[in-house]
């Protein structure tokens, strides 16, 4: 059996360093966000995921950051936690290139002992599980006036979760995302903002979510998302001053799961303390060179 091993989110891009180190530091001089994702929430524990990350830039070109990711579902527990650090290497006009790395590793543990068997004995396979995997990710973040590219892989390796249990087997595979977007201005502060993530795990089909939004004057935006084989998404985001509101409703499009009632919510919350310090540094060395 095959089946979805890590939470794909709607509101992706505002909670982009959790699967891109590169995004550290790339938009603002101190960025703090927290998502929320109850994925089929009538169903009994059925996905629920929280995710929190802080990104800053420092001098030299230099962006840090940390991302902390806690998931659970049925039996399993899982919180990968990694410390981001980014680069900038500044290209023509106010376009940046960002490369960066993540490095941590994910706290796992499982307990089947609650599972429900059909022996009168106790089975000796059904041992609580519980270690720590190391990793590393790497990534690339494009950003330009109008329109932002990413590349990454959170996890390099692949890692098995399980020692000597017989009841869990299983790995962290790696995970590929490939995104992009762009934000086209209409007339009197309004943008189209057209986006797409395509997520690649081995065992799975690839996954594509395709993403379009209309904001007014970049306070207000709501929109509609489709993912390939999957779900689609209602998503709005209100922004407050320094602060960011995001809510996304996202039911099935399978036929056979669209009866059932499965609903997932997801809510962002993002503060924005700051313009970046990367570029304000760089005007000195502007004036000096004229």
């Amino acid at each position: 059996m095959s089946s979805q091993q890590e939470s794909y989110y709607s509101l992706y891009r505002y909670n982009m360093n959790v699967i891109n180190p590169a995004y550290a530091g790339a938009d603002a001089a101190n960025m703090l966000s927290f998502t929320s994702r109850s994925q089929w929430a009538s169903v009994e524990d059925a996905p629920n995921t929280l995710a929190l990350a802080f990104s800053s830039a420092r001098e030299n070109n230099v962006g840090l950051g940390i991302s902390l990711v806690s998931d659970k579902v049925f039996i399993e527990q899982q919180t990968f936690a990694y410390v981001d650090f980014s680069y900038k290497l500044q290209t023509s006009g106010e376009s940046a290139l960002f490369l960066g790395l993540k490095g941590g590793g994910n706290f796992y543990s499982a307990d089947p002992t609650s599972l429900v068997t059909s022996a009168q004995l106790s089975d000796p396979t059904k041992i609580r599980l519980s270690r720590f995997s190391p990793n590393i990710g790497a990534g690339a973040y494009f950003k330009a006036t109008n329109y932002w590219v990413s590349f990454s892989i959170p996890r390099l390796f692949n890692v098995k979760r399980n020692g000597d249990n017989l009841a869990v087997t299983a790995k962290d595979r790696v995970h590929t995302y490939l995104g992009g977007g762009v934000d086209f201005p209409v007339s009197n502060g309004i943008y189209i903002k057209p986006s797409l993530m395509i997520r690649k795990v081995k065992g799975l089909p690839t996954t594509a979510d395709i993403t379009g939004m209309v904001s007014w004057q970049n306070q207000f935006d709501i929109g509609l998302s489709i993912r390939t084989n999957s779900s689609m998404a209602l998503m709005s985001m209100i922004s407050l001053g320094m602060f960011d509101i995001g809510y996304a409703y996202e039911t099935p499009t399978d036929n056979g799961l669209s009866q059932l009632n499965l609903r997932t919510h997801e809510l962002v919350l993002r503060i924005n303390l700051g313009e970046s310090k990367q570029g304000d540094e760089e005007e000195p060395e502007a004036d000096l060179e004229e």
